[in-house]
């Protein structure tokens, strides 16, 4: 079944100083693992990548900076997406309260016959990469993990902006996890033939097969959209 999450006001462990974690998705999702990051202002925390996964993180608000242990860091804030490889150990510590989305792909276990990400840690911004305007569609897209930015088949990821008139219609994925993390506005959607909104705070899962569909409301918004693995079949 689909589900739409308050991951804000979700049940949280603690995982470092100043570090508390929430899980977005759980044992219903058998393709990726999505988790809430909440840091306080000089909090710290710090993974080792799972082999066989690559690392997402995307920061929601707030800002820090990201190293490996021993390594220089990169500086971080709203925006910020990162790519991090497996078996890699890294350290998020943050300059004042901060909040980041964590997608590993696959789940930690699973085994996929098909290419990682190699390079380490890969920062990218979504204020600086190219917007790919569809004005078919009444939308925009910024892509930020896919086979050609990033060498990756496990997950395709991009920013996706509507406007008010934005219609996607009732559609489903057969062989891919769908997951959205609404940023800014609100945008309609269907979760199990139920009308929901999402907002900032929010984030809508599909599992394989399962219909869904999204619209724009009264203002734009935008939202983190990640399909998983890379390739991807759609079907309305």
């Amino acid at each position: 079944m689909g589900k739409l999450i308050d991951y804000r006001n979700a049940a949280r462990e603690f995982r470092g100083r100043g570090a508390t974690m929430a899980a977005i998705t759980g044992a219903d999702a058998t393709k990726l693992q999505a988790e809430y990051i909440a840091l306080e202002a000089g909090g710290v925390f710090e993974r080792a990548v799972p082999a066989g996964c690559d690392q997402h993180l995307f920061v929601l608000s707030g800002s820090g900076s990201i190293a490996e242990p021993g390594q220089l860091a990169h500086a971080l804030k709203f925006g910020s997406f990162v790519l991090v490889e497996e078996a890699h150990r890294f350290v998020l510590q943050a300059d004042v309260p901060c909040e980041v989305l964590s997608v590993l792909t696959p789940p930690p276990g699973a085994q996929w016959a098909v290419p990682g990400f190699r390079g380490g840690i890969k920062i990218v911004s979504m204020h600086n990469e190219r917007v790919d305007d569809i004005p078919a569609a009444k939308k925009q897209r910024i892509y930020l993990a896919t086979r050609d930015s990033c060498g990756s088949e496990r997950a395709h990821g991009m920013i996706v902006k509507y406007v008010p008139e934005t219609e996607t219609t009732l559609h489903m994925h057969p062989d891919a996890e769908s997951l959205f993390v609404f940023l800014e506005g609100d945008t309609a959607l269907t979760v199990d033939g139920d009308e929901r909104t999402g907002r900032f705070g929010n984030a809508a899962f599909f599992p394989c097969g399962n219909k869904h569909d999204l619209h724009g409301t009264s203002g734009n918004s935008y939202f983190i959209e990640f399909h998983v693995p890379c390739k991807y079949t759609t079907v309305r």
